[in-house]
């Protein structure tokens, strides 16, 4: 059973989910993130094991620092910037131009000033959903078509 931030998912661990995106951590030092969208039905990759992938939907870059940045392809608005490291940090872009900071570690997964610990997320569930006005929920199901592709062998 996977364990990200002090959590536990089974089967499969999706932390976070924002605007429609499901980022997927796999345990290594540092942490695999994949960050995929669902498109038509299919997955569209925009992160790949913390590498960008090109797509029709964003615009990913990587500095050489190895921080990945992705905007919105059409508006060029910033979506999210990952750091990945031991404590993989997130930084989620607002409506309002705020920016919601999330760091997942091996004891907690925090939004902001929120600190999710010792919790069991099936495989069916989401860690934390942001939106983007800045709310949150935790433990939100995932779609169905979604836990189809992340099941598929």
């Amino acid at each position: 059973m996977p364990r990200f931030g002090g959590n536990e998912f089974t089967h499969f661990s999706v932390p976070l989910v924002f605007e429609g995106r499901y980022f997927i951590l796999e345990p290594s030092d540092p942490p695999m993130l994949t960050v995929f969208v669902e498109l038509d039905g299919k997955p569209v990759f925009e992160v790949l094991k913390n590498q960008p992938v090109d797509n029709p939907i964003s615009k990913v870059t990587k500095t050489f620092a190895r921080i990945v940045t992705v905007s919105d392809r059409e508006t060029k608005r910033f979506l999210y910037k990952i750091r990945p490291r031991s404590k993989t940090s997130v930084a989620f872009g607002t409506l309002t131009g705020r920016k919601i900071k999330v760091r997942i570690t091996d004891r907690m997964i925090q939004v902001g000033k929120s600190r999710i610990e010792n919790n069991i997320f099936n495989g069916v569930m989401a860690g934390v959903v942001l939106r983007q006005d800045g709310g949150m929920a935790i433990g939100a199901p995932l779609p169905p078509l979604v836990v189809e592709m992340l099941t598929q062998d």
